[in-house]
C-alpha cells in the first residue's frame, strides 16, 4: 500500500508549523537549565507585516541590556485565516476552526499565554480562549484600559479601525463601559480613507498615500470633537503619522506589546 504522503509532502507544510513541530519533538531534550520558564506566544499573520511590527514593538519596549534580557517568544504566523471583516459581516463561522487550531498549536508548542496582533479577530476571543488552557490576552480591553489610564481627562474617542471592528462594536462596547463617547468615521470616510489605506498597506502600496488617507480620516474625527485617537487596527500604525495628529494617539499594537511584557513578568522571578 502506497503512502498518501509523497516525498515532497514536507515541503508543503507551513514553515511556522515545522517550527512548532520541531519544538514539540525536541522539548524532551531540554534540561531545566535551558528550558525557558515562560514563553510569549504570538498568533500572527493577520497580516504578516503587522505581526512583524508587533514583535518589533515587544523588542523595543523590553528594557534589555543584552540578548538574554529579551523575552522567549514563539510566533505562529498563519496568513490563511479567512478575512475577519468579511466573516463578521456575513455571520460566517468558517473562521473559528482556523483560530482554534492556531492557538492550540501555540499551547502545544509551549506558550505560557497568547497575544494576537489583530484587533478585528478579537470578535472571536471567547472561541479562542475556550480552545486552550492558557490565557489569551484581549487587545480590545487592554486598549480601552490604556485610554482611561493614560488619558484620564479624555471624553470623546475617535476610532480608526477596520469595518469589521467597527461593525462588531468591540471598541464602542468597552469604551462606553468606561464612560467615554466614541466617534466613528462616516461611511464614505471609512471606506475611501480607512479601508483603502488598510488594504493598500496589506498589498504594499504607497506609504505616503496611506499616511495621507489616514490623516484625513483622523483630522475629520478631531474636527468633530475627538480628543484622543485610537488606532484600532494593527495595519494602521504602519502608515499613520502620529506627528500629524493634533490630539494624543493610542496605538493598540503598542498597548498589546506592553501587556505581553507585563504578562510574561507575572510568572518570572525578578
Amino acid at each position: 500500500m502506497s503512502s498518501k504522503f509523497g516525498p515532497s509532502a514536507t515541503l508543503r507544510i507551513p514553515l511556522a508549523l515545522l517550527v512548532l513541530m520541531t519544538i514539540g519533538a525536541c522539548s524532551h531534550l531540554q534540561s531545566p537549565a535551558t528550558k525557558p520558564q515562560r514563553i510569549v506566544g504570538i498568533f500572527g499573520g493577520m497580516g504578516p507585516e503587522a505581526t512583524a511590527n508587533f514583535y518589533s514593538e515587544i523588542v523595543k519596549l523590553t528594557p534589555a541590556k543584552k540578548d538574554q534580557d529579551h523575552l522567549p517568544t514563539l510566533i505562529y504566523s498563519f496568513p490563511q485565516v479567512p478575512d475577519r471583516s468579511t466573516c463578521i459581516t456575513s455571520g460566517s463561522r468558517e473562521i473559528v476552526p482556523y483560530l482554534q487550531a492556531a492557538v492550540r498549536k501555540l499551547e502545544r508548542g509551549g506558550a505560557s499565554f497568547i497575544a494576537i496582533p489583530c484587533n478585528t479577530v478579537h470578535y472571536y476571543h471567547a472561541d479562542m480562549q475556550k480552545a486552550v488552557h492558557i490565557p489569551v490576552l484581549n487587545m480590545i480591553t487592554e486598549t480601552a484600559d490604556a485610554v482611561v489610564r493614560d488619558h484620564p481627562k479624555a471624553h470623546t474617542i475617535g476610532l480608526l479601525a477596520t469595518s469589521g471592528t467597527v461593525r462588531s462594536k468591540l471598541y464602542e462596547t468597552e469604551l462606553t463601559k468606561r464612560g467615554l463617547k466614541v466617534l466613528l468615521p462616516n461611511d464614505t470616510m471609512q471606506q475611501c480613507c480607512v479601508m483603502d489605506a488598510v488594504y493598500s498597506i496589506k498589498s504594499g502600496g504607497s506609504k505616503q498615500k496611506q499616511a495621507d488617507l489616514l490623516a484625513k480620516a483622523g483630522d475629520d474625527l478631531i474636527a468633530r470633537g475627538a480628543d484622543v485617537l485610537v488606532l484600532g487596527c494593527t495595519e494602521i500604525p504602519l502608515a499613520f503619522d502620529v506627528k500629524r495628529s493634533r490630539v494624543p494617539v493610542v496605538n493598540a499594537t503598542q498597548v498589546l506589546a506592553r501587556a505581553a511584557i507585563r504578562e510574561y513578568r507575572k510568572g518570572t522571578p525578578p
